[in-house]
């Protein structure tokens, strides 16, 4: 395996992000060996064929990098023996076509080698409810397994920097708190074999063979309006399609009764305002309470755009000409 390492301190970050595009990067291998929390294949296959840009910075991406630094120096305070260094290099094996940016890596006395440390800020109710294994225990010590994709992107990494040993360091952010969590992440070559076998084969189906993967519905919806924002004016013919007629008359039941239930909704709620009256709130019997204040909304205005929108009509359309 022959490992290039390209350090990252003076590189502007759109080269940098054109140049994960010639790679699987840790952060997406989950979704190549189907372990993904978020994204999907073709949203990958997307972003690597240049089809749609790179995925903007969510607000919780966004905290997780301005809080990272915070939660490795909350590491080095927690675990003054280790070494701790901040990594900022892109390691690539450009034979496997792989790579990682790892956050950092660490030496301690009582491991083999260097390890890597995976950083992770997690929300604290996002923590107690989907990593505690008993949502009543302690935040600070109550059993927790992270997310497989969390583990498989610190094993990739492991693999590619060649360590025996990694940790997720995990920071949880509380309203008055800041809680640092490691999880141990170990060597496993059965998950090291899946990782190697979805990578190539994730090239070889789709990348070389320029071959878009299956979307996912529940997932791609605004990759589908990404790669098709605009319409030609013409038709398709589904009439030996079952399967688009089974959608459409589903649609047209989900659309029904989701009126029905705004309708439902609309009827509900005026009963409860008749009943308020004037009176701001209202104390349920169970100790909840119901709030109908006057609220102000300062005048706006939106800029034209333009956008498809999807109807289903009695009959067909003349085609544009």
């Amino acid at each position: 395996m022959t490992i290039e390492r390209v350090p990252l301190d003076d590189v502007p970050r759109e080269e940098w992000l054109e140049r994960r595009r010639h790679y699987i990067n840790a952060s997406e291998t989950p979704i190549v060996v189907g372990e993904a929390q978020w994204g999907s294949l073709a949203n990958l296959y997307a972003e690597k064929k240049g089809l749609r840009p790179p995925s903007a910075e969510t607000p919780v991406m966004k905290r997780g990098r301005q809080l990272e630094g915070a939660a490795f120096g909350i590491l080095a305070e927690e675990r003054p023996e280790w070494e701790i260094y901040r990594a900022k290099v892109h390691v690539i094996d450009k034979e496997k076509r792989q790579a990682c940016t790892p956050d950092g890596l660490a030496r301690a006395p009582d491991r083999d080698g260097i390890g890597v440390v995976q950083a992770k800020v997690v929300a604290r109710n996002i923590f107690r409810h989907k990593w505690l294994e008993n949502p009543e225990d302690p935040i600070e010590y109550g059993q927790a397994t992270p997310p497989g994709a969390y583990r498989i992107q610190t094993l990739h990494e492991m693999m590619l920097n060649e360590c025996s040993w990694g940790v997720l360091a995990v920071l949880i952010n509380g309203e008055f708190s800041l809680d640092l969590r490691l999880f141990d992440v170990e060597r496993d070559a059965v998950i090291e074999d899946r990782i190697d076998y979805r990578i190539a084969d994730f090239f070889e189906r789709y990348l070389d063979a320029n071959i878009m993967p299956p979307f996912e519905p529940q997932r791609d919806d605004v990759l589908v309006r990404q790669l098709y924002p605009r319409d030609l004016g013409t038709a398709i013919d589904f009439t030996g399609d079952n399967r688009a007629l089974a959608l459409v008359e589903d649609l047209m039941h989900q659309q029904a009764s989701e009126k029905e239930a705004k309708a439902q909704v609309k009827i509900i709620k005026t009963e409860l305002q008749a009943k308020m009256g004037e009176h701001s709130y209202a104390v349920l019997p169970d100790g909840r309470c119901l709030s109908w204040k006057l609220q102000h909304t300062r005048a706006h205005t939106v800029e034209a755009y333009d956008s498809r929108v999807f109807r289903i009509l009695k009959s067909q359309p003349r085609e544009r000409t």
